[in-house]
Order: C-alpha cells, then structure tokens, then sequence
C-alpha cells in the first residue's frame, strides 16, 4: 500500500498534466485557425507589423507612413517617426473603416492598411503588363485585379477613393464619375469601353490655380479639385446648385465649419465647410452626375471626412468657383 499509492499518485498527476497540455494546444490550434483573422497575429506578422503608437520609430512606422500615403491618408512624411500627424492620419483611416479610433496601429488597423495598399505591397501605379490586360465591364459590386488596376489608375492621378482594395464600392464609383465628367463620357459610374479607353491614358488634370492652395469648384465639369502649391492633389465628384439654386461663382474662403450632421431648413448637410453665407462643401448621400443641390457642393461622406482629416479646407481656406 505504501508502495503503491505514491505510483498512483504519480501516474493521475502525469495523466491530468498530459490532458491538460493536450487540451490547451487543441484550444491553441482552435484559436489559430478559427479566429486568425480576428486579431490574432502569427509571430511573423507581429515582427513585420508591431503595434504603433505616439512616440513610436523606425523601419515599421516608416512603411506605415508610405501605405498610409498611397491610400491617400495624408501626414507631414516618411521619416519614421509616429509624431501627431502620423496619429492623425491613422485616425482619419480608423473613422472611415468603422475601426476603434484611438490613433493606435494595432493588428486590425494594419489589417486595413495593408489592404488599401494592394495586400502590402505598397501603391505604385500599373504596369504595362496589367494594362494590356482585360478590360471588363466594372460597376458596383465588382471585385478583382481589373478592379484594382483601375483604383491604383486613379489614385495616382488625383482621382481621390478609399483605396486600392480591388472592391467596386461607392467611392471606386464615385471617382470614375469623376474622372467621366473631366474627359466629357457618360456619367454613369460604370467602367466600359469608353471610360477604360480614358484610363488607359489617364493624367493628373490640372487646375486654373497654377501657385498657391486653392479648393476649386469647377461648375461646368461638376467637380471639386483640392489644388496644393500650385499642383493637383485631388479630384472628387460633386454636384452643385441645380436651376433656380444656381452655385455663384467668385473667390471665397472657409468661414464657418460644423463638425457633425448639421440641420438646416433645406436639409441635412454632413461636416459642412461654409465660404458664401449657408453655401458649403459637405458630405452626402446623393452625388449625382448632374447639378442637384441647392446651391452647396455635395461630396460623398466619405470624401467629406477625408476633407477632414487631411486638413485639406481649414478655415480661411481659400475657395474658387467658376
């Protein structure tokens, strides 16, 4: 008995360390392969893609900027530094993705990131391979490689969307309105032969403002074009004063700014920017290809909130429309 009791101890106590080692790596393995996309990070990819924050330097914030750059989120640079306005643009790319907004890089921002920026690999434009590529006809709800030729297009050439995610969403649509409306096509939304013939040989438009920051808003094209010293940043679609609300032309500036929904006799204007009395650029749920407002120029909501975070129109931005 004496013997024995001490063997059987040992025996139960080897038996439930084994069950219980054997039950956490099956609990592990259950964990990696049913909640790896939901925030659990292999070890390599947390090597390559550590958490950032304020303070933050190095080779990780430095590719951080870049993609952040290339999916149009813009801050002061590359230099590898997680400074405010590193936290800033990180900021804009968590509120427009529906992300928690803490101006922290954590594995669901990265997750963002690196899908704005072709799945990591960074936002170069198209080569001559993918452009003697098939040319579908694309329109909301398309996916796919043609899909993101055509987002990495316009994006290198001022054609502002969310990003190069290769999913024909609002945006994607929005920008080939744009883009429509500036070479005089059909201003449907809808990529066929006469819009991929345009983007084909797309080029950075140009603005009247040749030196200076200026927002423009171009009545004729119905577009708003974000000039910055003199150059084209960005292209977005818009629709201006309809008859009898006719837009005015003249020169301007941002004077009065609402940081939310604002309700006014008219209707309800998303994050407004004024520069004549109760006329604005704002964000909206209806652009379309023709003058419809009454008398503001309406962007998509996405556009107005990147407006926003860019600091693209601060008060006394100045504001030309002709």
């Amino acid at each position: 008995m004496n013997t024995h009791q001490p063997r059987h101890a040992a025996g139960t106590t080897r038996g439930v360390l084994d069950r219980r080692l054997l039950m956490r790596g099956s609990v592990a393995a259950a964990l990696a392969a049913g909640l790896g996309g939901v925030g659990v990070v292999a070890p390599a990819h947390a090597a390559t893609h550590p958490l950032l924050r304020l303070g933050s330097r190095g080779t990780a914030v430095r590719e951080l900027q870049r993609k952040l750059l290339d999916a149009g989120y813009e801050h002061m640079g590359v230099d590898g530094i997680y400074g405010p306005s590193t936290r800033g643009a990180v900021m804009a790319l968590q509120r427009d993705h529906r992300l928690v907004v803490d101006g922290i890089c954590g594995p669901n921002t990265w997750a963002v990131v690196d899908r704005l920026a072709g799945s990591g690999g960074g936002g170069g434009g198209e080569t001559a391979t993918e452009s003697s590529g098939s040319h579908p006809l694309l329109r909301s709800g398309s996916r796919g490689s043609a899909v993101t030729r055509l987002q990495r297009t316009m994006r290198a050439n001022g054609y502002w969307h969310t990003g190069n995610d290769g999913v024909y969403g609002h945006t994607t649509a929005q920008a080939v309105m744009a883009v429509q409306k500036v070479h005089g096509l059909a201003r449907d939304g809808v990529c066929g032969p006469n819009t991929w013939a345009v983007i084909d040989r797309l080029n950075r438009p140009r603005g009247r403002t040749t030196s200076g920051t200026v927002m423009e808003v171009d009545l004729g094209r119905q577009v708003v074009i974000f000039v910055v010293s003199g150059r084209t940043r960005w292209v977005l679609n818009t629709s201006t004063g309809k008859s009898g609300w006719r837009t005015p032309r003249g020169r301007y500036r941002i004077f009065r700014q609402v940081n939310r929904m604002d309700y006014g006799p008219l209707g309800a204007l998303w994050r407004p920017k004024y520069f004549n009395g109760g006329i604005a650029i704002h964000g909206s749920g209806s652009i379309p290809g023709y003058p419809a407002s009454h008398g503001c120029a309406r962007v998509s909501n996405a556009a107005m909130n990147y407006v926003w975070g860019s600091g693209l129109a601060p008060i006394g931005r100045r504001v030309w429309v002709y």
